[in-house]
């Protein structure tokens, strides 16, 4: 095989892994705060009510999602809520996509409630990088 064979097929291959690794993450915006879990901060909101915010996390499965109508969960989109001054949080919405990204359920929990942070986790990490002390 002469090079330039050869460097076609290599750059073919690089740009088809890293359309992989794209459509895993999406857009480029979304920052990993955990393992298997990225924030999109450009969709960090101050809340009205109290001191607090508001942003989505993407949860990228690990096993812990069981499939729905058949179709195996890849991520979930969850909109959180932190309350800064008592370190909690709650989780308003939560939509599944399957492999290919489509929305496959949602959930709306309207009567959430707040509860504590737990440390080392994802919403500990985010309300570390935005709560004041």
């Amino acid at each position: 095989m002469n090079n330039c064979i050869v460097r076609k097929i290599l750059i073919l291959f690089f740009i088809f892994v890293g359309s992989l690794v794209y459509a895993q993450i999406g857009e480029s915006n979304w920052k990993c705060v955990a393992p298997n879990n990225y924030v999109d901060f450009d969709t960090v909101v101050g809340l009205e009510d109290i001191y607090g915010f508001s942003f989505l996390l993407k949860a990228f499965n690990k096993g812990q999602y069981e499939p729905v109508n058949g179709k195996k969960i890849l991520y979930t989109l969850a909109q959180y809520e932190i309350n800064c001054p008592r370190h909690s949080y709650k989780i308003g919405i939560i939509d599944s996509y399957d492999e290919e990204g489509y929305f496959v359920s949602g959930d709306y929990n309207k009567y959430a409630e707040f509860q504590p942070i737990v440390e080392g986790t994802a919403v500990d990490v985010i309300a570390n990088k935005l709560c004041r002390p």
